[in-house]
């Protein structure tokens, strides 16, 4: 939970957003393979979804910081080096996004 509440810190800070508009959900995905498969790495994927109408440079913070948190909650004290992170933002027109909240 406070891996989600980072995020919305940042989604607040940097896009506007609401906090009552921020929805955040985590799904396990037992095994991930790399590469030839030889090396099993914990791989961690965060998926940001926001209306359109911000700039390239907000989407760039908000990605830089969300991974930067990501790396942060998720790399471990076991110091093993076999992890991998990745952010992606996706924009949602408007006109397809319905919502029983108030935008």
């Amino acid at each position: 939970r406070d891996f989600f509440k980072q995020l919305r810190i940042i989604l607040m800070d940097l896009a506007d957003i609401k906090e009552e508009n921020c929805e955040c959900r985590a799904i396990l995905i037992p095994v991930y393979e790399v590469g030839n498969g030889d090396d099993l790495q914990n791989f961690y994927h965060l998926e940001i979804s926001i209306l359109k109408g911000r700039s390239q440079k907000t989407r760039q913070k908000i990605g830089q910081e969300s991974l930067q948190i990501l790396k942060e909650y998720f790399m471990g004290k076991d110091g093993k080096n076999l992890k991998q992170f990745s952010v992606e933002i996706r924009e949602m027109d408007h006109s397809d996004y319905f919502s029983s909240t108030n935008h």
